[in-house]
C-alpha cells in the first residue's frame, strides 16, 4: 500500500494500520495485499456458511470435504487434509463427523492397516450434488461486486499466489 493512497480507498482497519504503523519502515503494499485476502476470505467463508451452509448443518470444512471427494473420488485421509488445507488429526474428526452423518464411508487400505480411504455414500453424494448450486449461487452473488474482467484477473492473480507460497500449484504443462 502507497503511504499515500487516499484515505477514502482504505478499509477502516487499513486506516488504523496505517495511524499506527504508518512511520514504520515496513512493506504496507503487501501487508495490504496479504491482509486483505485474509480478511475477504473469511467474510467470504462466514457469508456462505451462515447463508448456505447452516441449513445442512454442514460447517466450511466438512463441505469442502464433500466437495473434493466429489470432484476427486475416494481418497486416503491424509490426501484429503491436504487438498482441503487441514492438518490429518482435523480431517479424521471431520470424516467421523460426516460417516455419523451418514455422508462419506471409510475403509483401511488394502496393503497397510494404517491406511484410511473415504468416499461419499449416496447419501453424502445427493447433499452435495443438492448444496453446490446454492453454493455456486451464492460465490456469484459474492462475485457479483467485480465486472466479470475483475473476476477473471482477481483469479490469476490468485493464482499466481498459490503457486508462489505453494509448488505443488505450478502451471500444469500437459
Amino acid at each position: 500500500m502507497d503511504k499515500r493512497a487516499v484515505r477514502s480507498e482504505l478499509l477502516p482497519a487499513e486506516s488504523k494500520v496505517m495511524e499506527k504503523l504508518g512511520g514504520l519502515p515496513l512493506d504496507f503494499r503487501a501487508m495490504a495485499a496479504i491482509s486483505n485476502l485474509f480478511r475477504a476470505s473469511m467474510a467470504v467463508r462466514r457469508r456462505l456458511e451462515a447463508n448456505v451452509l447452516a441449513s445442512d448443518r454442514l460447517s466450511w470444512t466438512s463441505f469442502s470435504s464433500l466437495w473434493v471427494l466429489w470432484v476427486w473420488g475416494d481418497m486416503e485421509v491424509r490426501d484429503l487434509a491436504s487438498a482441503v488445507c487441514i492438518s490429518r488429526p482435523t480431517a479424521t474428526g471431520v470424516v467421523a463427523t460426516l460417516k455419523r452423518r451418514g455422508l462419506v464411508k471409510s475403509r483401511p487400505g488394502e496393503h497397510d492397516g494404517r491406511t484410511v480411504f473415504v468416499e461419499l455414500t449416496t447419501k453424502g453424494r445427493r447433499t452435495i450434488e443438492r448444496v453446490f448450486p446454492s453454493f455456486n449461487a451464492e460465490e456469484a452473488a459474492v462475485a457479483s461486486c467485480l465486472a466479470p474482467a475483475e473476476q477473471d484477473q482477481l483469479a490469476g492473480l490468485l493464482r499466481s499466489l498459490l503457486r508462489g507460497v505453494d509448488p505443488k500449484n505450478q502451471k500444469n504443462d500437459k
